[in-house]
């Protein structure tokens, strides 16, 4: 059996360990200290000094800037000729595949890119280093002039910013933001939720339209008079009653002119004041914290961090621009007070169960697509109990069709009300 490589026993290491090990086995074997590319010496070659002696500006990345960033430093690249040579930790230039919603991209992620004699910006050499990792604490973009060209370099790291903001593919889209040593974006397709569908009182919609206006139609004019832009709107009631779907229909309204950010549970937990720094380069923004009563709860009644978080992160988003946030939840009173007071959420608004107009137009919206249906709904709807939800009209009529087909009868539809198996019924007793 032959004995394993130098590269079988470095694998796995962090750079630094993995470095110390060559260079030591370098030295052993009377290897030159050159005998392996560094980044030493490729700054030495086209910028002519080490980098003790150069200009060093930084621009760090966020989990929300990090795809964008590798994008605008390939494309710079490309499109300049730079020379490419090894990351900070003298391993060869890497490249990382990235996927955000249909879209692939191929950017690199630990790599040095030396521009000379010019650089994109202007005249004189220029170096630009990344290391780019979502969920990396340290990843960054790092701009490298010589002495004497520091403004060069400055102006370079603004120009970078601004590129970065323009070109991030994650804004304007619908995307889940999660948790996992570090915030995690996954963009989310085909949501459509348009208002017509979904069955709330007038009331309800004219709330959440006076939110919105605060970050569409009213903005310039809050700004203006010294007033925040960003707004929270509480939407609670039952389970089933519509929270999610009027929260969905607003976000289906403003997604492209604002990025739309779904936060999960692990992101609501652990992630939520890293979130709302993602405004700075995603917004306008609009924040769903769905069931939000089940993660921020009263002081010792919960996660007393989790709601700290949110209590300055909501604080935060009242000095950002233009950020809408919506919370559901199904009991409002189980949320400490200091989150549901004004400038933190500056509307609470209540959704109650569908009146029975309310529920024959869920009927009707449903059994529009089934023209072979025949039912009476003013009967049908009048035939579902007192506190039914908007949830339980729409297993009804699902439940109906695994019965019928697309033929729905109002027999059918009274069958499944009457036997009440649209209601998914929790066994009483113990299993021996």
């Amino acid at each position: 059996m032959s004995a394993p490589t130098l590269d079988e026993i470095v694998d796995g290491e962090i750079p630094a360990v993995r470095r110390t090990i060559e260079v030591l086995a370098a030295v052993l074997a009377g290897a030159s200290k050159d005998a392996r590319p560094t980044v030493e010496g490729f700054l030495r070659e086209h910028l002519g000094a080490p980098r003790r002696e150069l200009a060093s500006h930084y621009l760090r990345l966020a989990p929300s800037t990090v795809v964008a960033a590798g994008l605008v430093v390939a494309e710079l690249a490309d499109a300049h000729g730079a020379v490419i040579g090894p990351d900070e930790d003298d391993d060869p230039p890497q490249w990382v595949q990235h996927t955000v919603g249909q879209d692939e991209f191929s950017i690199p992620s630990d790599a040095t890119f030396a521009f000379a004699p010019d650089n994109p910006f202007g005249p004189g050499p220029m170096a630009i280093q990344i290391c780019a990792h979502p969920g990396y604490a340290r990843s960054r973009v790092t701009v490298m002039t010589p002495r004497g060209a520091d403004e060069s370099a400055r102006s370079a790291v603004s120009e970078l910013t601004r590129r970065i903001r323009e070109r991030n593919p994650l804004r304007g889209r619908f995307i889940r933001a999660g948790y996992d040593h570090g915030l995690e974006f996954s963009v989310i397709e085909g949501i459509e939720a348009p208002r017509t569908r979904v069955q709330v009182p007038a009331h309800v919609w004219r709330e959440v339209d006076l939110a919105v206006s605060a970050v569409t139609t009213r903005y310039e004019t809050l700004r203006a008079i010294g007033l925040s832009t960003s707004r929270g709107l509480m939407l609670a009631g039952p389970p089933g009653v519509g929270k999610t779907a009027v929260a969905r229909s607003v976000m289906s309204e403003l997604v492209g002119e604002f990025t739309v950010v779904v936060a999960d549970a692990s992101a609501m937990a652990s992630g939520i004041a890293e979130l709302y720094r993602a405004a700075a380069e995603l917004g306008p923004m609009v924040v769903l914290l769905d069931d939000v009563d089940l993660h921020v709860r009263r002081r010792g009644d919960g996660n007393d961090g989790a709601l700290g978080a949110l209590l300055a992160a909501l604080d935060g988003a009242d000095k950002l621009d233009r950020v809408l946030t919506i919370a559901t939840t199904n009991d409002p009173k189980a949320i400490d007070h200091a989150a549901t007071r004004a400038a933190r959420f500056d509307s609470i608004v209540e959704l109650a169960a569908p009146t029975d107009a309310a529920v024959a137009g869920i009927l009707r919206e449903l059994l529009d697509a089934l023209p072979l249906a025949v039912v009476d709904v003013p009967r049908v709807a009048t035939a579902f109990p007192v506190g039914r939800s908007g949830a339980d009209v729409v297993e009804a009529v699902r439940r109906a069709v695994l019965l019928d087909g697309p033929e729905v009868t109002t027999a059918t539809m009274l069958e499944v009300i009457g036997a009440r198996d649209y209601v998914a019924a929790v066994p009483v007793g113990t299993y021996l």
